[in-house]
């Protein structure tokens, strides 16, 4: 039995009668003569929310998967058979907010290494759409991308190398920019007034965009969804809006000069404010919030593993992972290494890492609250920043959605299922199903058991291409390699990459 007799078969067999055309389309859609891997005996968790599918054969042709299901009569077919009983497979994971991606040598292949297959790049440029088409055409190892516009703010721009729009006519001029680059999407950034914000979602809408990102200092949480953002990035601004004292809060933050010339006394505001928000938290506001955001299509995007960073102070590891000053010595280059380690942020004194810790701890409160209702969450980590490592750091992002409340399969979701639907790749990824495509993760332990288990990594599955252990461990020798030779000066917003966003 060949390959066209075995597809043939599978599509004429009893499974083939019970998914129907579904089966008979997803072989049509592979590529001709595309190699057929068969994964046999694994515990399959499809990111659908069913339970976990016992002794399941999952057949791959080329790039699509093509059955999924226990197929008893199934023939031995000359092709690869991989025996994965005792193992679960998982969809790939996607981290939905990335930077340095353009780092190509080390970034790119760390997060297939990691299992993560899909990533949302927030900073978009001709690097960046050079390097997914690259990636397309099998010329490098790596992700899918989503790629965003370039930052679009507000005067004085916070990140060098963003584009500054102080008028509706040059927020518009950026949008159409924007789309002429092949952006997926418009990024928003954190200095624009009420006039570009709107001028931004209306030129947004009438070329066939959506915009995400930050939501503006000086615009309330429940103003921007209204204005159509459709991810809310870092749960900003989110601890005023569910506070008791929200409009005052508000009034005080409009009353702050923008200076990001000297960004420490900004941001040591920032947290006087959040604190005094997580102090006044009102759990009423925060669900007629949650209603809101349900009901404008808006998702939530936390990216709690940055922000556990900055309760002790970027630039430094986390203090409970011991092998992250060595992942950051192994495999990043040179040039990062030296802007990680410089990089520092308030808070300084212990008053000020009590207050930033006493802010997550209600964060991550806030944030239970909006996924029972049924806000829709995703994962990110804002990798690129310090000690938040591509791949690696989605799994400490899965951890705390966990600690924040969230069941695991609910936080699974958010780097699978929900990821899919927020990037609008829900027909082609984010569930383990015929049609879909052939990214997966394979585990040695479940993950619905204890969440930490995605960090148990047998093998991954990317573009139909299975990667074994020892594909991995040479991917990374590779990254370790590329990281050690020099590299140019790293500056955010630099052609080396673009972090921070």
């Amino acid at each position: 039995m060949n390959r066209g007799q075995f597809l043939t078969w599978l599509a004429g067999s009893a499974v083939g009668a019970v998914t129907g055309g579904v089966l008979t389309g997803a072989i049509a859609e592979a590529e001709p003569n595309a190699p057929v891997t068969v994964l046999v005996g694994a515990t399959v968790i499809d990111g659908t929310g069913g339970p976990p599918r016992p002794d399941t054969t999952v057949v791959l042709a080329g790039d699509r998967i093509v059955a999924v299901g226990r197929f008893p009569d199934l023939p031995t077919p000359p092709v690869r058979t991989i025996d994965l009983r005792g193992k679960f497979v998982i969809p790939g994971l996607c981290d939905m907010h990335t930077h340095v991606a353009t780092a190509e040598r080390t970034f790119p292949p760390m997060y297939l290494a990691y299992g993560v297959t899909g990533i949302r790049e927030m900073w978009g440029f001709p690097e960046t759409h050079s390097l997914r088409r690259r990636i397309e055409g099998g010329e490098l190892p790596g992700p899918r991308m989503l790629v965003a516009s370039s930052i679009i703010d507000g005067p004085p721009v916070i990140w060098p190398g963003s584009e500054g729009v102080a008028t509706d006519a040059e927020a518009r001029a950026a949008v159409r920019r924007a789309h002429g680059t092949g952006a997926d999407f418009v990024k928003v950034y954190s200095q624009l007034t009420r006039e570009t914000f709107g001028a931004i979602a209306g030129e947004s809408r009438r070329v066939g965009l959506r915009f995400a990102g930050h939501v503006p200092y000086r615009i309330p949480v429940e103003e921007a969804v209204e204005t159509g953002l459709y991810t809310l990035e870092h749960m900003y601004g989110m601890l005023t809006a569910a506070s008791a004292r929200a409009s005052e809060l508000q009034a005080e933050i409009d009353a702050m000069p923008a200076d990001p010339g000297h960004p420490e006394g900004w941001l040591a505001q920032r947290a006087r404010l959040e604190r005094e928000a997580a102090e006044t938290y009102d759990p009423a506001r925060a669900a007629r919030l949650s209603d809101l955001m349900i009901r404008r299509g808006c998702w939530q995007s936390p990216t709690l593993a940055v922000q556990r960073r900055l309760v002790t102070g970027s630039g430094y590891p986390p203090p409970d992972d011991p092998s992250a000053e060595d992942m950051l010595r192994r495999y990043m280059p040179e040039s990062i290494r030296q802007f990680w380690t410089g990089y520092r942020t308030a808070p300084s004194t212990p008053e000020q890492i009590a207050e930033r810790e006493f802010a997550f701890r209600v964060r991550l409160d806030l944030l239970a609250a909006m996924a029972e209702a049924g806000v829709g969450i995703v994962a990110g980590t804002d990798a690129g920043n310090p000690y938040v490592f591509p791949g690696y750091s989605l799994h400490e992002e899965l951890e705390l959605l966990v600690r924040a409340g969230l069941a695991p399969m609910r936080a699974l979701q958010a780097a699978t299922r929900d990821a899919a639907r927020c990037a609008g790749w829900e027909h082609l990824s984010g569930t383990v199903a015929p049609g879909k495509f052939a990214d997966l993760v394979v585990l040695d332990a479940d993950p619905l058991a204890s969440i930490g288990n995605t960090r148990s990594i047998h093998a991954v599955v990317s573009r139909g291409r299975y990667l074994s252990g020892a594909d991995r461990e040479r991917m990374l020798r590779e990254v370790e390699m590329a990281a050690q030779e020099p590299s140019p000066a790293f500056v955010p917003g630099g052609s080396l990459g673009r972090c921070c966003g």
